[in-house]
Parts: structure tokens; C-alpha cells; sequence
């Protein structure tokens, strides 16, 4: 991708043609919110926080930052007054759906966000930024969550919200969920996720007896990827004491 010149709040800097501003943005310093972004995942545009304003050919538009490509003769502007109106109406409708939730309690605070919401609040954990089914499909590959039904009654969920038969019990959704929302409950033997309806059992490393991995999680990597046989059958520490 060629190289290009664009301009930020007045500053210079160095992007390629077709990169997606927020990573150019958040990697030249500038301060811009997000929930739904992640570097390994393809950008969704869900939580909307990361909106800047970009004109290009004297036209200028509000656009999210994470799906919004370089191009040449643009110049961005991330900390106007319309931006932070913008921003801060967004942070009161995650803080109407999630009320309890202290990620959003902080970030609708640090957006100015300080007398509340004025929205009807859901008093929700989850904030449908996606990024746990699309962790589970683009770097997993395993599909065993999606956004089910529409409108008001959109959430993530397992296919007609059963018990997920594809969920290998990774725990990546857990992993990358902003609001901590996706419980894993690990007790001895079994790892659960109650959302999912699931519960898995562990495999011990065969010289310390420690867990390693669910089951179904090594079996689904073994098919997956060319792993030596054998190799789960001990903890990462065993392996590289051996």
C-alpha cells in the first residue's frame, strides 16, 4: 500500500493508503475512545465512540474511525465540539443499556458524562460490540455464537439459545469482552460458561497433574492446526522443563 501525507488536528503524519484510521490515530497518540476494536479482529463499527470528523475534497462528514480507510487529501479532526456532543450521547446510551457496568461508568465519565443517562435504562452487561462472535468465528474459527433476533431484542447468543454444541471452551469471548460480561466459572476438574449452557472437562498434564486445556478445545485444535501428538499431554511448563 502506498504511502501518504494526511493531516490531524493540524498535525502531519505518515499513513498508508487503505489502513484503517483508528490504529493510524491510536498509534500517531491521539486520544480516541472505542469498546469494539481490536486489532486481530475485522473492524465492525458497533460501539460508535470512536467517531471523528474527516473531510476530503472540502466535504466533511462524521465517520467511525475503525472502519473508515486512508486515503489521500484528508484531513481528520478527533477532538471537535460536535465530535465530544457526539461522543457524549453515545456514552449515555451505553450507559442507559448498561447502567452497573464500571467500564462504562468510567469512560461516560471521562467523556463528561456526569449527571447520568437521560435514556430509559435496560440495566443490560452485554453492549453488542460483537467482538466476542467475532473472536469466536474470525481467530477461534469455531462459530458457536452470534447475534440472535433484532431490533430491542438483539442479543449474542447460541443458535435458539440452547446449549451451544460448537463452543469448544476456549474462553476467548470471555477474554475480549469490554464489560467482563461473559462469566467462565473454572472449578477443579470442569470449566462452564453459563451463557452458553456449557461445561467442559479438563485434561491434566501428565507429569504434574495441573490443567492444561479442555478437551474439546485440544481436540478441536488437533484437527485444526498440524500440532505433534502428544503435545497437550503436558502443562507448558513441563514441556519446557523437558
Amino acid at each position: 500500500m502506498p504511502e501518504v501525507t494526511i493531516k490531524v488536528d493540524g498535525k502531519t503524519i505518515n499513513a498508508k493508503t487503505g489502513e484503517m484510521l483508528l490504529p493510524v490515530l491510536l498509534a500517531a497518540g491521539f486520544d480516541i475512545p472505542h469498546m469494539c476494536y481490536n486489532e486481530e479482529i475485522k473492524p465492525f463499527g458497533a460501539c460508535r465512540l470512536c467517531l471523528i470528523e474527516v473531510e476530503v475534497g472540502g466535504r466533511r462528514n462524521v465517520v467511525s474511525s475503525c472502519s473508515y480507510p486512508v486515503t489521500e487529501n484528508m484531513e481528520i479532526f478527533t477532538d471537535t465540539e460536535s465530535i465530544k456532543k457526539h461522543r457524549r450521547m453515545v456514552a449515555e446510551l451505553l450507559l442507559a443499556r448498561c447502567p452497573e457496568v464500571e467500564q462504562i461508568q468510567k469512560l461516560a465519565a471521562a467523556l463528561g458524562v456526569v449527571s447520568g443517562s437521560r435514556f430509559a435504562k435496560k440495566d443490560e452487561g452485554c453492549i453488542l460490540c460483537g467482538l466476542c462472535t467475532r473472536a469466536c468465528e474470525q481467530v477461534v474459527g469455531a462459530s458457536a455464537i452470534s447475534f440472535v433476533g433484532r431490533g430491542p431484542e438483539k442479543e449474542v447468543g447460541t443458535p435458539f439459545l440452547d446449549k451451544s454444541e460448537d463452543c469448544i471452551g476456549c474462553g476467548s469471548c470471555a477474554y475480549i469482552c469490554p464489560t467482563q460480561y461473559i462469566e467462565v466459572k473454572e472449578d477443579g476438574d470442569f470449566r462452564e460458561f453459563p451463557l452458553w449452557k456449557v461445561k467442559f472437562e479438563f485434561a491434566k498434564c501428565k507429569k504434574c497433574g495441573q490443567n492444561v486445556a479442555p478437551k474439546k478445545q485440544i481436540e478441536f485444535m488437533m484437527k485444526k492446526a498440524s500440532i505433534p501428538e502428544g503435545w497437550f499431554d503436558y502443562c507448558q511448563d513441563c514441556r519446557e522443563a523437558k
